[in-house]
C-alpha cells in the first residue's frame, strides 16, 4: 500500500509533467509534449502492490492531454488506445447517465479514428478487424445521440451515414 504522502508525491509529480508538457507544446516541442504526458500517466500504471483506479480523475485528465496532442501529431494507432481509455471511464463515470451526449460523441471519434485505422492497415483481417471496430463504435454513438441530440441533429445524421 502507498502513504498519504506518496499518493500526493505522484499527484504533484503528475502535475508537474502536465505543466511541462504545456510548456513543451508552447515552445513547439512535440516529442517533449508527448514525453512528458506519457510519463505523467505511467505515474498512474500498477507498481507491485501500489496502484491507482484507472478512472483517477487526474489519470483521466492527462489522457485527455496526451490523445489531443497524438491526434495533432497524426498518431492516430496510440490515438485510439487512449480513445478507448478515455471511452472506458466516460462509460463508468456517467453509468447513472444512459445516454450521456460526451460518450456519444467520444463514441463518434472512437468510430473514426477505427475507421481511419483500418484504412491504414496491410493485412485483409486487421482491415476487417478496424472495420468492425468502427462500427460498433458509430452503432453505440447513435444509440446515445438520438436520445441526447435530436434525430435530425448533424451528428445524428453523420452518424446515419457512417453506417
Amino acid at each position: 500500500a502507498i502513504s498519504e504522502n506518496g499518493e500526493s508525491n505522484i499527484f504533484r509529480q503528475a502535475q508537474q509533467f502536465e505543466q511541462n508538457a504545456e510548456e513543451c507544446l508552447l515552445e513547439g516541442n512535440v516529442a517533449g509534449e508527448l514525453c512528458n504526458l506519457s510519463q505523467g500517466i505511467d505515474l498512474f500504471a500498477p507498481k507491485g502492490d501500489v496502484w491507482f483506479s484507472p478512472f483517477h480523475v487526474q489519470l483521466y485528465s492527462l489522457r485527455g492531454k496526451y490523445f489531443a496532442a497524438l491526434l495533432t501529431n497524426g498518431l492516430v494507432n496510440d490515438a485510439i488506445a487512449e480513445c478507448e481509455h478515455i471511452v472506458s471511464f466516460l462509460a463508468v463515470a456517467f453509468s447513472h447517465v444512459e445516454h450521456h451526449p460526451l460518450l456519444g460523441l467520444q463514441l463518434f471519434t472512437l468510430g473514426d479514428l477505427y475507421s481511419e485505422a483500418s484504412s491504414n492497415q496491410d493485412s485483409n483481417e486487421l482491415m476487417a478487424l478496424f472495420k468492425t471496430k468502427a462500427e460498433l463504435a458509430y452503432i453505440w454513438a447513435k444509440e446515445i445521440t438520438l436520445i441526447s441530440h435530436d434525430h435530425t441533429d448533424q451528428i445524428v445524421e453523420a452518424l446515419e451515414q457512417k453506417l
